[in-house]
């Protein structure tokens, strides 16, 4: 990752780490991650001595769930602070024997050994955020094992056609359906990093580029309900809207009406 790039990544993720997890603590959030975590449990691997790696792992939510199934999992991310944190809540969990941590980019997990996980999770989106998402891909096939798994998340670039709308310039709009990029919203610009966007169909062209095949892609979250939380403040009612939400996430009409897009990819054999 270049250093203007990797400055301004760490230094948001740095300054929001002790206060991340308040970020996501609503009804919203609850849903999505109820969904995720259903999304995420058939990848799980069927060896509970087979290693997972929680990649970006921000304060480590996802890794620590599957930690606390029995995995030994280890988390990676760009931020100290989050990597610090992360340590803490496994610490928490009594889980840290079999946990390891480590401060790196994605684009260079050189430190980590090859063929090593049967699964790694980058949720969250931060292949988008690196220098070259490709190029994270290509390290990411590297630690897996032969039958590994990757589950990602990528931000969906039709998802941002409103945002730019909103801003009234054709010419903005026109430039970022054509290649994809972004930027970070937070008020100090040096904390605004680029982040590339992907269609479905490109995130699918992307992991296959990198050696991968697509075994699930899938829209998350169809339903826009950011928008209407007041709609999950019973854990009945998320329930129901639940239902409606996985009749549609893999629906290849649907998708693009998603924010994000995720994807599980295997490794193509030979």
């Amino acid at each position: 990752m270049s250093k203007p790039r990797r400055s301004a990544v760490k230094k948001y993720h740095d300054r929001v780490a002790g206060r991340y997890d308040q970020t996501y603590d609503d009804p919203f959030w609850k849903w999505h991650d109820a969904l995720t975590w259903d999304y995420l449990k058939p990848f799980l691997p069927r060896d509970a001595n087979a290693k997972v790696a929680d990649l970006g792992c921000g304060t480590g939510k996802w890794g620590a769930k599957i930690a606390k199934s029995g995995y030994a999992v280890t988390f990676v991310d760009v931020s100290y602070p989050m990597i610090e944190r992360t340590r803490q809540r496994i610490g928490q969990l009594g889980g840290a024997a079999r946990a390891d941590f480590l401060h790196a980019d994605l684009c260079d997990l050189s430190e980590l050994s090859a063929n090593e996980f049967a699964l790694a999770v980058a949720l969250g989106d931060p292949i988008g955020y690196t220098e070259s998402p490709a190029r994270a891909l290509k390290q990411i096939r590297r630690i897996l094992r032969h039958d590994g798994v990757l589950i990602a998340t990528f931000d969906n670039r039709l998802a941002g056609i409103d945002y730019y709308l909103s801003g009234g310039d054709p010419q903005a709009l026109s430039h970022f359906l054509r290649d994809g990029m972004t930027r970070w919203l937070t008020k100090d610009a040096s904390e605004q990093f680029p982040i590339a966007t992907f269609t479905p169909g490109g995130v699918r062209g992307l992991v296959e580029g990198a050696g991968f095949e697509v075994v699930d892609l899938l829209g998350k979250t169809v339903l826009d309900m950011r928008h209407h939380r007041r709609l999950l403040a019973s854990a009945e009612e998320r329930r129901k809207w639940a239902r409606i939400e996985k009749g549609l996430c893999r629906d290849v009409d649907a998708i693009g009406r998603a924010s994000h897009v995720q994807v599980a990819c295997r490794l193509v054999e030979g």
